[in-house]
This record gives structure tokens, sequence and C-alpha cells, in this order.
């Protein structure tokens, strides 16, 4: 028990070592979990978007991609893609295979006394999927508070806002079903209650309004125009005909699976990639270091080591003393690393936009982390001092 009292007591007899060592170390390791994390989430996310889409087809304005890039050019079918397209699509010889249509109308709003001063709003059916205009592509938005838009809604002044929308422009920090009575939220004028929040977990999806189709034409005024419609069809084995069919449609251009999922493959697998690699240069970068430093503590400590085997002290108290030195140190970094994986998750938020949490999974890596950590730091000094000798210990003095 003595090796033991000594060992945890070690640390503090180098007192700037230890800190520097201690700051470095929290640092990796909170880096390293909210990586490994990001890594996870970004494959996770991909999932469910391969999933989501497999059967959906997207039809958008011919030319809304053009040479100009996104917004560049005018549309080629800016005039004529409208609710007409969708009796287009219902006549298409397939259209038996389609079971759902979505219309939606999308329209700015830009407010420079905000944070995220552009919003969209966006007019859809009531009963239609909440699909927001992400960071890398579609996102179902997720209800967090009150409710989604009903059919009875259909022509009402109500609207379902994001999260970051309800911070910036209603305050509400943390929405609640209670929060939300009474809120309202203008647009053109005219005021909209706010019946629910959702979240998309990345900032650009989660700045959105959805309101009821009847009321967007009602307040801006759009016409018959659509920005999006979306085609659900009965099974994967008859998208390819449905697709085929629906580009004989001049004013609109179709998105296919591959294509609709294409840019965020891309994006999310460059984005667990990274995270994959860097939390592998991480993990390298933290056991060198705690390597290092027991190997000069291993170093220092010869004399202490031979006198205590020359005064009767066996291998095992010498192992112990190493060991609580070691894990002394990794989980002061563990301890040390909570805050800074805090601090850093709203910047790497920002960075990968994935939605980052110091979560209760993030603590059990962090532990995890520290426990390995203090294995590898451990294995030179107990190799070194169960071969070391008293005689040799004291010639090297």
């Amino acid at each position: 028990m003595g090796a033991f009292r000594r060992g945890l007591r070690n640390p503090f007899r180098n007192v700037v070592r230890t800190a520097v060592a201690v700051c470095l170390l929290a640092l990796v390791v909170g880096l390293l979990a909210l990586m490994v994390q990001a890594a996870f989430l970004s494959r996770q996310q991909l999932g469910r978007l391969e999933a989501r889409v497999r059967t959906l087809i997207e039809l958008r304005e011919a030319g809304a991609f053009g040479t100009g890039g996104f917004g560049g050019d005018k549309p080629i079918g800016e005039e004529d893609f409208s609710v007409d397209t969708i009796e287009k699509v219902k006549r298409i010889p397939r259209a038996r295979h389609i079971v759902k249509i979505e219309e939606y109308i999308y329209t700015p709003q830009i407010d420079p006394s905000k944070e995220n001063a552009y919003a969209m709003i966006i007019g859809m059916r009531p009963g239609s999927a909440m699909r927001a205009i992400g960071e890398i592509d579609y996102e179902n938005a997720q209800l967090i508070a009150g409710r989604a838009l009903r059919e009875e809604d259909d022509g009402k002044p109500v609207a379902v806002v994001g999260k970051l929308y309800a911070k910036q422009r209603l305050g509400l920090a943390e929405p609640t079903e209670t929060a939300l009575a009474g809120r309202e939220v203008s647009l053109s004028g005219k005021p909209f209650r706010v019946v629910g929040v959702y979240t998309t977990e990345n900032d650009f999806g989660d700045n959105h309004v959805f309101i009821p189709l009847a009321a967007f034409r009602e307040t801006f005024h759009p016409g018959k125009k659509l920005g999006k419609i979306f085609v659900n069809v009965d099974s994967v084995a008859h998208v390819e005909k449905v697709v085929e069919e629906l580009k004989a449609i001049p004013e609109a251009d179709v998105v296919t699976t591959p294509e609709a999922v294409s840019t965020a493959r891309t994006t999310l697998g460059g984005i667990a990639a990274t995270s994959t690699f860097g939390s592998i240069m991480l993990f390298a970068v933290g056991g060198v270091l705690v390597a290092f430093v027991m190997v000069l503590i291993t170093k220092e400590r010869i004399r202490e080591i031979g006198t205590l085997k020359a005064i009767g002290a066996s291998n095992a108290e010498v192992v112990g003393q190493f060991l609580a030195e070691v894990f002394t140190l990794t989980l002061m970094a563990g301890a040390g690393a909570l805050p800074l994986a805090y601090l850093s998750r709203p910047f790497l938020r920002r960075t990968l936009g994935l939605a980052l949490e110091v979560d209760r999974g993030v603590f059990l890596l962090i532990l995890v982390s520290s426990l390995l950590f203090g294995v590898i730091g451990s294995l030179y000094p107990i190799m070194k001092g169960l071969r070391l000798s008293p005689v040799e210990a004291m010639g090297k003095a």
C-alpha cells in the first residue's frame, strides 16, 4: 500500500511537467472523443439518408443548376414548373406506381438584424414530410416541441419553425409546448401562430419555417408556381422506369436516388474519413505523449527503483507504484478533457456540420481513452522496473 500511495503523490514532485503533460493529454483526449463521435454520426446520417430516398424522386425547375452554378442562371423551367407539372406527372403511363406526390414552394426571408440573416419559408401540403434544405441534402425534420402541420391547418396562418429560427428570432432557447403558447412569427407582415419546433441537427436546416401551401399562396402570391415536387414510387424495382417517363416533362429536371445521395455520400464520407483519420492520429499522439513522459519519469527514478529493491521491495510494489503514477496522470487528463471537449464542440459543430454533444457517450470515450493511455504509458516503466537489478540501478545513478 505504501508503494501505491507514493505513486499517487509522485506526479506532484514535478508540478510544471505534470501540468504541461496533463493539459496536452486532456486536449488530445477531448478532441479524440469528439472525432470518434463525428465519425459515428456521419456514417449514421448517411445510412438514414440512403434508406430514406431509395424510392424518392425529386423534380425541380429545368436548368436550376445550370452552367452558372446555383442561382447563376435563370432556370429553363422557371415559368412552367407549376401545379400543371403535377398533372403531367399524374398522366405518365406508369403513374400507377407513384404512391405519393409532394409539392413545395420556397421563398427567402432575410433579416440583417439576426446572426443567420438568411432563412427559408417553405409552403407545403399539411401531412407531407417537412423536407428542410440541410447543409448536405434534404433533411427530414424531426419535431422537438409542439406538433406538425395537420390537414385541418390547410390555409390557416400556422407555422412550424426550426430550432435555430426559434432561438434567434423568437427567443426560444429551449423550445417546449408551454413556451410555444402565444408565439407568433411575422411573414410578409402577416402573423403566423407557431405550433411546432423541429430540428435537422444542423444550423442551416434549422433556419426554415414551414407553413401550409394555401396560406403560402395567399401570403406571398406565387401563382401556380412551385419550387420542388417529390415523387414516391411504390418499390425500388419501378423507380428506373418512372424516372424515364418523368424525364419527358420538359420543364422539369429529374434527380434520381443515386444523384440525390451522391453529394451526401461524398460529403459525409469525407467527414467520416477525416474524423476516423483524425481519431487515429490523435490516439497515436496521445500514446506517444504518455509514453514519452513515463520514459522521462522512469529514467529519473532509476536510483529510486534500485534503492527500493535493495531494501526488499518486490517487483509487485515497484509495478504498483508506476501504475498508480501513470493512471493518476491519465485520469487527471481525462477530467480536464471534459471541459475542453465542451469548449471545442461549437467550433467542430460548425466545421463538420454535425450535432456533436458532450453526452454520456463522449464521457465513456474519454474514460476509456484515459485508461488506454494509462496502459500504454505503463508498459515501459513496468518492463524497466522488472528487469532492473539493484546493483545495475546504483551503477547508472
